[in-house]
């Protein structure tokens, strides 16, 4: 069995379309059983979305995809959780592909599950020693402080907040495009309980599993030792309790993730992780090939 993986097309991006329109031509003349897109294809815009999975149409095999933090962004009155459950999952049923957030996927005696993942600053770099309150706000002293947004949190946090602090012009735009309508560690425990149920329901029918996260589900993979800007985005790259589950799952052997843009190998307990890597100029492909099917 022959299983293709990317993620981070951002195919909404200009310097991101011709490197996405090679690689679905690759994708397309490659035989393989799946392809799996990990998170952020496309950005706010459905029609876009659907233009970049229109790619893919030539390919014979299935085709799956998470959703990530940019299919979430906004348009007009919908709200973020509407895109989640409904307007992604139709989009991508029109254009073939199924959604491993709603319902995970078997191919002979493989499982396939995934998720968005998310975060909760639990990733977040302690040695900035900056107060969580910018966290949840999504934006940095620096740039709060450029932009008139926050003040409350300046005056609040006047004492301990440093030169450094105010030298990061940092915001993580999600604040500005996503409205869940429940806190970040909510969602995460929402996505990460749905997870659990999916790996579940796999492990009782099937030999082996493979899970796709767009966010980091492992402390490991993230990049460090980066400059500040970089190292503020650490609290927004994942979660702890994303990869706890994924640990207590004994079928599962491999995990792809996405998002950071930020390619990294990891063996983490049982697991072979995997972060793709893709960036806005140069996507990665990774090919997964497993043993044929033992039923």
């Amino acid at each position: 069995m022959k299983i293709l993986i990317t993620a981070d097309l951002h195919y909404d991006i200009a310097r991101s379309r011709q490197p996405t329109e090679r690689l679905a031509e690759e994708i397309c003349r490659t035989q393989a059983d799946a392809v799996v897109l990990v998170g952020d294809t496309a950005g706010a815009d459905l029609a876009t979305l659907r233009r970049c999975l229109g790619l893919f149409d030539k390919f014979a095999g299935r085709k799956l995809m998470v959703l990530g933090n940019h299919c979430l962004w906004r348009q007009g009155d919908q709200t973020s959780m509407d895109r989640y459950e409904r307007l992604i999952p139709q989009t991508a049923a029109e254009a073939g592909f199924e959604v491993l957030d709603r319902a995970p996927a078997e191919i002979g005696d493989v499982g396939l599950a995934g998720s968005i993942g998310w975060y909760d600053y639990s990733f977040a770099e302690k040695e900035l020693q900056l107060p969580e309150d910018f966290y949840r706000a999504k934006m940095s002293p620096g740039a709060a402080a450029y932009l008139g947004e926050h003040q409350h949190l300046l005056d609040r946090h006047e004492g301990s907040l440093q030169d450094r602090h105010y030298s990061m012009g940092v915001r993580w735009m999600d604040g500005v495009h996503v409205r869940l309508g429940i806190s970040d560690e909510e969602f995460v425990a929402m996505v990460t309980q749905r997870l659990r149920g999916h790996l579940a329901d796999l492990s009782s029918r099937v030999r082996q599993i493979v899970a796709f996260v767009h966010h980091l589900p492992f402390a490991e993979l993230v990049p460090r030792g980066r400059p500040d800007r970089f190292a503020f985005a650490a609290a927004y790259m994942g979660t702890h309790l994303l990869g706890k589950a994924l640990l207590e799952c004994p079928k599962l052997t491999h995990v792809y993730c996405g998002h950071s843009h930020w390619p990294g190998r990891s063996r983490i307990g049982h697991l072979s992780v995997v972060n793709i890597g893709s960036t806005y100029v140069e996507k990665r492909l990774e090919v997964l090939e497993l043993p044929a099917n033992s039923r």
